[in-house]
């Protein structure tokens, strides 16, 4: 009987998880560079063996089990006209620097000089690009090899301010989500390659633009409503439980 109860906590806090992660993505659905979220449920139930006369599961041992997967696949290309906007099309990141010492990835997003005359996500997370922009500076642009370009004051002739690589990975599926549509490689996670946009498999970059978020409404909306059946169901079986251990107790009683 102990068994039932089990299975239905881990049910129940399974579909929690799947209905949070639903809640993400409908709160990003105009995100740009979002990545849709999903639990896979198969993996919790790897770690979350039911054995015979097990007791409750805890909150701990549900965190353990949960495993949080992003979909990486590419998002919609839209055109914004603002120089400093930048988009991946296909694979690759961008790498930003993060607070002590580590490292980020990013697909892109609307940049801005930052006081150092680099280059910074909205964030504040400077990219790790070599790029100096002077003061005074005009008509700051990137181009799709990842050039980025400006005018000094005085001259007419744009000249090149610093080069943007691309970072690619045998299995970005292995990155973590540290938040802020950031990615991190975990400890004895793949290694980034460097390229240049448009060599060595990936595509040129796309200027002025912004990547989209790759959630699709429709699809959101049956995931909730298959949830919400899921999350049903397992109350169900937790309720029959109960009943019969009730029904156990009274005939012990008796």
């Amino acid at each position: 009987m102990q068994d039932a109860f089990y299975i239905a906590a881990i049910g129940l806090q399974a579909q929690q998880q799947r209905l949070t992660a639903a809640a993400n993505n409908f709160a990003n659905i105009d995100t740009p560079a979002y990545k849709r979220q999903s639990v896979d449920f198969s993996a919790i139930l790897g770690r979350a063996s039911v054995p015979t006369g097990a007791g409750p599961v805890t909150s701990a041992e549900a965190s353990a089990a949960s495993v949080l997967r992003f979909d990486l696949s590419q998002g919609a290309v839209h055109g914004t006209a603002r120089p400093l906007d930048l988009a991946i099309s296909g694979p690759g990141f961008i790498e930003v620097e993060l607070p002590g010492d580590k490292t980020g990835y990013v697909r892109g997003g609307s940049l801005q000089i930052n006081s150092e005359g680099g280059l910074s996500l909205p964030g504040g997370q400077p990219l790790k690009a070599d790029i100096r922009i002077p003061g005074g500076a005009v008509n700051v642009q990137i181009l799709p090899d990842g050039s980025v370009t400006g005018a000094l004051s005085g001259e007419t002739n744009a000249r090149v301010l610093g080069q943007i690589e691309l970072v690619t990975f045998v299995n970005p599926e292995a990155l973590q989500y540290r938040g802020d549509r950031i990615f991190t490689v975990p400890e004895g996670g793949p290694e980034p390659v460097r390229v240049r946009p448009g060599e060595e498999g990936t595509q040129p970059l796309s200027p002025q633009s912004l990547e989209g978020s790759n959630v699709d409404m429709t699809s959101e909306m049956v995931s909730m409503s298959l949830i919400q059946r899921a999350y049903e169901l397992n109350s169900h079986v937790a309720q029959i439980a109960d009943e019969l251990m009730g029904m156990a107790n009274n005939m012990r009683r008796d």
